[in-house]
C-alpha cells in the first residue's frame, strides 16, 4: 500500500473512533507514524485528505457494478437476489486494507454526513445510483412479466417504486437500528411484496 492511501485509511480510522472529523495534524502523524513533511507531500492540508477519505468511501463506494449481480432462476430470485446483492453491497462494510479490519459503512457514512462534509457530488451519486436501480429493477419486472411471472395488472413503474420503497426501508432500519438482522427483515419484506405482484 502506499503511502497516500496509508494516510486515508488511517485518518479514516481515527474519525470513526473519535466521531468527529474535529482532528489535528498530529494526531495524523500519530496514527500513521509520519512526520508533517510526510504529509504534506501527499496532501495540502487536512481538508485535502478529507476529500480524499470522501471520494474512497463514498463516492466511489456509493457506486454499484450491476454487472456482477448474479440473475438466474425465476423473476422472484433474479429480483430477489438482486435487491439483496444491492443491500449486501452497503451493509457488508468497507475494508481497510492497511490494518486488516472491516469498518461499518453506515458509520461512514452517518458521521461524514452528519458533519457537514457531504457535497453536491455525493448527493448527485446518491441520486444517480437510485436511478439507476429503478432502471434495473424495471428490467427485471418486464422481463417477469413478458414470462408471466409478474401480474400485467399493476403498471411496472409502480411495482419498481414499490420494491424500492420495500428496499430503501430496510436500508434505512439498517441505518438507523444496525444490530437489527437486516436479512431476516429483508426476507419477510421481500416476501410480502412478492405476493402482492406475483401471476397468482
Amino acid at each position: 500500500m502506499d503511502t497516500k492511501d496509508l494516510i486515508v485509511e488511517k485518518t479514516l480510522k481515527l474519525i470513526l473512533d473519535k466521531g468527529t472529523i474535529d482532528i489535528s495534524i498530529r494526531e495524523i502523524q500519530n496514527c500513521t507514524g509520519l512526520a508533517t513533511g510526510g504529509i504534506y507531500y501527499h496532501f495540502s492540508d487536512k481538508s485535502d485528505i478529507f476529500e480524499a477519505i470522501l471520494q474512497k468511501y463514498m463516492i466511489d463506494y456509493i457506486k454499484i457494478d450491476f454487472d456482477k449481480i448474479p440473475l438466474e432462476g425465476s423473476s422472484k430470485d433474479r429480483i430477489h437476489d438482486a435487491l439483496l446483492y444491492i443491500l449486501h453491497h452497503f451493509i457488508n462494510g468497507v475494508e481497510i486494507e492497511s490494518i486488516h479490519e472491516k469498518i461499518n459503512y453506515g458509520n461512514v457514512l452517518s458521521l461524514l454526513t452528519a458533519t457537514g462534509y457531504a457535497h453536491d457530488e455525493i448527493n448527485s451519486m446518491i441520486l444517480q445510483t437510485g436511478d439507476d436501480i429503478g432502471i434495473f429493477l424495471t428490467g427485471l419486472v418486464e422481463d417477469g412479466k413478458r414470462q408471466n411471472e409478474i401480474r400485467q395488472d399493476f403498471p411496472t413503474k409502480s411495482i419498481v417504486e414499490s420494491l424500492y420503497v420495500m428496499y430503501m426501508g430496510i436500508q434505512g432500519i439498517w441505518l438507523s437500528f444496525p444490530n437489527e438482522d437486516t436479512d431476516s427483515i429483508f426476507e419477510k419484506n421481500f416476501e410480502m411484496a412478492w405476493q402482492a405482484i406475483e401471476c397468482q
